[in-house]
């Protein structure tokens, strides 16, 4: 896009946000995720073959009829990105370019319109810049929902013709408050008896309907003292594929290891990330089948010797453990976050607010 056309893609957002500084305290160690909401919104609403009034204005419930195609059909996708204060208190938006492609990939694959990517971009940048007062210092981050609903009123199984794209914004602290300062760690679920997406169906997207399908074992596991489920391939139950919000990594025997990408697997922004930047550490990296026996096989024999969780909003976290449904377990060393997890974490964190160079271009100031 040329800078004519991101500039009046600029001007044509409406400005009706009410400014209101924080009245909560926004120290991150206090900043529960997912709870506090900033008091504006960007919106805009598709009709007519077309998205209309872009605009940020006050936080506020969506009015959607009860036979709205969203709610019965399940055309819904979302997704997550941070924006980070550094210590020269600029503000900076990881890789939003990032999601704006993948909620495209996830809208293709539920038959929902394409959102342009540059009103993605101008509505977080400008939605960031209303809201930048609440954007908490470090460790803390503001992190961004953008999400896209079918509001047609239709009760037939059809592609709906109206939507709303929305983006909210919430101040946070830690994803995990298990985890321990930098990067943690967390015992991890492996699921014997649920899976989270089939071959030919929508797991490379971020659909609603995927977390809906992992609720009753993630429940499960919060009672087993676990916090992520790590889900096996639907087929042959042994395939490693993913979290119910994470991708997932080992170190085996020095390399950094990962599943390939199939149409069951979401492409994680912060997993597109460590792949990129491992080398940089010296780390090499294979994206790899992975058979969960073989796995736990090498965490105990000690050829496997950490296990990482990343997605955005955690970043990375070690794994402590890898807990069967029965309750088997295996542990990783000493239950702390290893070498390569921290030296990933470290590096990600630095660029991400500013701490070390962002030789790629990841971050977008507002």
């Amino acid at each position: 896009m040329t800078t004519k056309e991101t500039a009046r893609t600029a001007d044509a957002i409406r400005d009706a946000s009410v400014p209101r500084p924080p009245a909560g305290d926004l120290d991150p160690a206090r900043l529960e995720f997912g709870k506090n909401f900033c008091p504006n919104m960007f919106r805009t609403d598709y009709a007519n073959g077309q998205w209309n009034d872009p605009r940020i204005e006050p936080l506020r419930p969506l009015e959607l009829h009860p036979g709205a195609i969203g709610l019965h059909y399940g055309q819904a996708i979302f997704e997550g990105l941070k924006a980070f204060r550094h210590p020269d208190n600029r503000i900076a938006v990881f890789r939003p370019d990032a999601n704006a492609r993948r909620l495209n990939t996830s809208a293709a694959i539920l038959d929902m319109p394409a959102l342009p990517e540059e009103l993605f971009l101008e509505a977080t940048r400008q939605l960031v810049a209303v809201e930048r007062d609440y954007v908490p210092r470090a460790p803390g981050s503001l992190y961004l929902r953008p999400t896209m609903v079918a509001t047609e009123a239709c009760l037939g199984v059809a592609s709906a013709k109206e939507y709303v794209f929305y983006i909210v914004a919430l101040p946070t602290g830690s994803y995990f408050k298990e985890a321990a300062i930098g990067a943690g760690s967390v015992k991890v679920l492996i699921s014997d008896s649920s899976v989270r997406a089939v071959p030919g169906g929508t797991g490379a997207a971020k659909a609603a309907g995927n977390y809906a399908a992992t609720l009753r074992i993630t429940t499960r596991a919060r009672s087993m003292g676990c916090a992520q489920v790590l889900f096996l391939n639907a087929l042959d139950r042994k395939s490693i594929e993913e979290m119910g919000g994470m991708n997932i990594f080992f170190v085996r025997n020095g390399v950094l290891v990962t599943p390939p990408l199939t149409d069951t697997i979401l492409r994680g922004t912060m997993r597109d990330s460590l792949i990129a930047i491992a080398p940089d550490l010296g780390v090499t990296v294979e994206e790899t089948p992975l058979d969960i026996d073989e796995i736990v096989a090498g965490v105990r024999d000690g050829s496997i010797t950490e296990g990482i969780a990343c997605g955005t909003a955690a970043a990375l976290t070690g794994i402590s453990a890898l807990v069967r449904e029965s309750g088997e377990s295996v542990s990783f060393g000493g239950g702390a976050p290893g070498p390569v997890t921290s030296r990933l974490y470290e590096h990600i964190q630095g660029i991400q607010r500013g701490l070390r160079p962002d030789t790629r271009g990841w971050l977008d100031f507002v």
